[in-house]
């Protein structure tokens, strides 16, 4: 899930199949029904300085200049400026077990660093562990 526009994310991800499925959320209305909050404008200025800075001194900044494109040439520019100016969304990472049963949430801010495939691992076995699952 993430507050992009339909059209926005297909020409992201152009012709990739995605391996999970992907929510587009422009209103921001499953965040909240998910808990996930706006740190504001203060955070998203910081989350803007440094994630720019990021990219661009750790070799990323063909997907930076990319995604900063797309908003650019986007027909609902002024939206996404203002969004990409006063907003910076948490970012949720889901374990739902094969019942679709949400049995844990890790919340970090914008550009925290999530859990990497060991600790996702991790977590699957201590919340999913004998998950009964429907024939």
């Amino acid at each position: 899930m993430a507050p992009n526009l339909l059209e926005s994310a297909r020409r992201y991800f152009g012709q990739s199949i995605l391996p999970f499925p992907f929510v587009c959320d422009p209103d921001k209305r499953l965040y909240a029904v998910y808990g996930l909050g706006d740190r504001r404008a203060l955070e998203a200025t910081r989350t803007a300085v440094v994630s720019f800075a990021h990219a661009f001194t750790h070799g990323d900044s063909v997907n930076q200049v990319r995604g900063a494109w797309f908003d650019v040439m986007n027909r609902n520019f002024l939206r996404r400026l203002h969004h990409h100016a006063m907003t910076a969304h948490e970012q949720g990472i889901f374990l739902i077990d094969k019942e679709g049963v949400i049995r844990h949430l890790t919340v970090v801010g914008p550009i925290d660093p999530v859990p990497g495939g060991a600790d996702l691992a991790d977590l699957a076995r201590t919340y999913c562990a004998g998950t009964p699952v429907s024939a």
